[in-house]
């Protein structure tokens, strides 16, 4: 039969088992919530990098016009930077959807500087040399800050 003294030893070691059992459990749903949140952030990041990898390639045309007429600038032929600018607002009304999601609060900033480009080249008279090329690298300094490649 049971005495006393072997069901409280018993129940004791019934006890302690639980005890374990539970702080077992609890460790394991600690490291999950740890494993857990080390794979969002992951996730997070590779989201990060795809839509930066998504983004590179949309900017790519536009970047190409900047960077070719602010050359033309730069070599002193105004003429042909206005004649590369004119297609400018063309691509750029394509790509715009694309960066103002990822630009965040940067895309106020994008977008001034973007209609600054248009209507300096877009005017009557071409721009000095000074007012083109400073409208162009704005630009291309803020579409840069963008780019993750």
């Amino acid at each position: 039969m049971n005495t006393p003294r072997d069901l409280i030893r018993t129940t004791w070691s019934g006890a302690l088992a639980v005890s374990l059992l539970l702080t077992g459990c609890q460790g394991a749903q600690e490291g999950m919530k740890q494993a857990g949140d080390g794979m969002g952030e992951a996730a997070k990041q590779a989201a990060g990098d795809a839509s930066g990898t998504a983004l590179s390639p949309a900017l790519a045309p536009l970047l190409d016009i900047l960077r070719k007429g602010d050359g033309q600038i730069k070599a002193g032929d105004i003429q042909a930077a206005v004649a590369t600018m004119g297609g400018f607002e063309g691509v750029y009304s394509k790509v715009a959807p694309l960066i103002q999601p990822l630009a965040g609060d940067k895309w106020p900033a994008i977008e001034a500087a973007a209609q600054q480009v248009i209507s300096t080249f877009g005017g009557a008279t071409p721009p000095t040399a000074e007012s083109g090329g400073a409208a162009i690298s704005g630009l291309m300094t803020l579409l840069k800050g963008l780019k993750t490649n």
